[in-house]
């Protein structure tokens, strides 16, 4: 049946024609509601059945809780949860006399949960309207209608010439079109084995390779911009702070696959980024380097933004795929890989932002150049963000194979009021935990992976000595089943029941646990499921007593 929506999809799809996601966010930012009338005005517009359009209309977070004039939404992410345990969630919920999801009657005011807002340095974070508002007294202010724009992080490289932070000037691409072949651009990235920064660090030259040699009538890139794992807010300031060379990496991609036109897909809760980025692309094509024949060169390359409807598992690159085409965000079984049968049944290129934005460092100066960022580990450099728990959380451009000591305690200045590590939570929600004990561990793909963690977008998020571990594990498990898409029943089923266990009163069975943390490793259709288990295996190995196990 999927197969059979695509395909109506690509009969009635010309690049800027509205989704029935899209036509079903409007009606929702309208009037705070779906209706029948909507659904069918997406139908129509979409070309999709009716039934198909009404998935969509229960599929996603935004869409489905009723807004009131005054929408309010409260972040329970990780980060937020390692500040306040969620004190701050049942603050806002008592002061409005509200439930997350609720409307009051009148329909003046509604509350609703998100994750996250990418205000992780200076949590709690609370979005009322399109403001963000972070840190103390941020409840206190919403409560009595005072809200304020949270402060940006800081933003800090330190290479003495920053390579992701450097501001985009087209340079890669003017010297790509005037010097190399597409052929030579592809052998160049595939050179400096940039590794994919979306979490699971997938070459990014094998998998253009694999798109350029598919055949289709188009080709496709995609950026993926829906950065979902709590405690990453890297995409966030990419986007917002450095488009440009974000339009240059796809363009770059586009010209190396033989692609002309390319999609961003940005998180709603982020709500500036769509329109920073939309104009940016205006400004690149009034230059001269999105539209047609770029530079005199014969290449014609494009990019449309879209925004997503709130859902953390749109981050894999299928169900990304689905959000894009206005479908449900669900997961597809694999092959056919996006790079044979992608976007509109045609070969794609799907990339991690940052991924994107590594490239034109390596069209300017050469794959050598680029393996040379970081002489004592992986090729080129890497992005990481620190939560509010630290002394001074941020943004930071670092070299591969750099310690996390060094990274925690001379980089971030350790955590506030003399708190002490106890555990970190690398790369997001699928990422393992790392206690204090295992901090000489360098910050890399391989050297993470042998202890159960992962570079993935390289949140780091740290849990001091006061955090009940078993409540950490409540936390993991909750955010694992609301976000599961609910294709496969391991992960849709297993989830839950992983949250009922640590939910109860009871110890855990270890004789219960174990069986189903393998069945969600083994048989779940993505890296939702079976990536969930592995922070929970971090607890049990270095904190078996604290939660509980039997």
């Amino acid at each position: 049946m999927s197969r059979n929506l695509v395909e109506l999809v690509r009969r009635q799809h010309t690049v800027q024609a509205p989704t029935a996601l899209q036509v079903l966010k409007a009606a929702m930012d309208a009037r705070g509601e779906i209706t029948d009338e909507d659904r069918r005005l997406a139908a129509e517009a979409s070309g999709l059945p009716e039934a198909a359009v009404y998935g969509v209309s229960t599929f996603y977070d935004d869409l489905r809780a009723p807004r009131g004039r005054r929408h309010i939404r409260v972040c329970t992410g990780t980060a937020c949860w390692a500040a306040t345990a969620d004190a701050h969630v049942d603050s806002v919920r008592d002061g409005l006399g509200l439930t997350l999801g609720e409307r009051s009657e009148d329909g003046s005011v509604s509350l609703a949960e998100t994750v996250c807002l990418g205000f992780c340095h200076s949590s709690p974070a609370i979005r009322d309207g399109d403001r963000i508002d972070a840190g103390p007294g941020a409840v206190e202010r919403l409560l009595g209608g005072t809200t304020a724009d949270a402060a940006e992080p800081e933003w800090i490289s330190v290479l003495e010439e920053p390579v992701l932070t450097r501001p985009g000037d087209w340079s890669g691409l003017a010297r790509a079109l005037a010097e190399l072949e597409p052929e030579q651009l592809l052998a160049e990235v595939k050179d400096a084995n940039a590794r994919g920064r979306g979490g699971a660090g997938f070459p990014a030259g094998q998998k253009w390779e694999f798109t350029r040699a598919s055949p289709g009538e188009q080709k496709f890139i995609v950026a993926n911009g829906d950065e979902g794992d709590p405690g990453s807010y890297i995409d966030k300031y990419l986007i917002e702070r450095n488009p440009m060379l974000l339009l240059e990496g796809m363009a770059l991609a586009g010209y190396a696959v033989g692609a002309e036109h390319g999609f961003v897909l940005v998180r709603s809760e982020y709500p500036h980024s769509k329109p920073i980025l939309e104009a940016a692309a205006a400004q690149a094509r009034e230059l001269g380097w999105l539209g047609e024949d770029i530079a005199g060169s014969g290449f014609d390359f494009d990019v449309t933004v879209l925004e997503g409807g709130g859902s953390y598992v749109v981050g894999e690159e299928t169900a990304l795929l689905a959000c894009v085409e206005g479908l449900r965000g669900t997961v597809s079984a694999r092959p056919p890989f996006p790079a044979q049968k992608g976007l509109f049944g045609m070969p794609t290129v799907v990339n991690n932002t940052e991924t994107l934005i590594n490239v034109p460092f390596i069209a300017r100066n050469g794959a050598p150049a680029y393996r040379d960022l970081s002489p004592g580990g992986s090729p080129g450099t890497k992005l990481i963000c620190f939560n509010e728990r630290f002394a001074r959380p941020g943004v930071y451009e670092v070299r591969f194979g750099t310690s996390m000591r060094e990274l925690c305690e001379d980089l971030a200045g350790g955590l506030i009021d003399g708190h002490e590590i106890k555990a970190l939570q690398i790369g997001g929600p699928l990422g393992g935990i790392l206690p204090a004990s295992r901090l000489d561990v360098g910050f890399d793909f391989d050297a993470l992976k042998a202890e159960g963690c992962m570079v993935g977008h390289g949140g780091i998020v740290a849990f001091d000595e006061r955090t009940d571990i078993r409540a950490l594990a409540r936390h993991l498990l909750r955010f694992g089943a609301h976000e599961s898409c609910g294709k496969c029943f391991p992960c849709r089923i297993g989830l839950t029941r992983a949250y009922e266990m640590f939910g109860a009163e009871q110890p855990v069975e270890r004789a219960r646990l174990e069986p189903l943390l393998e069945t969600l490793e083994l048989a779940s259709l993505c890296a939702h499921g079976s990536g969930m288990p592995a922070p929970i295996r971090s607890l049990v190995a270095h904190f078996p007593d604290e939660l509980g196990l039997i």
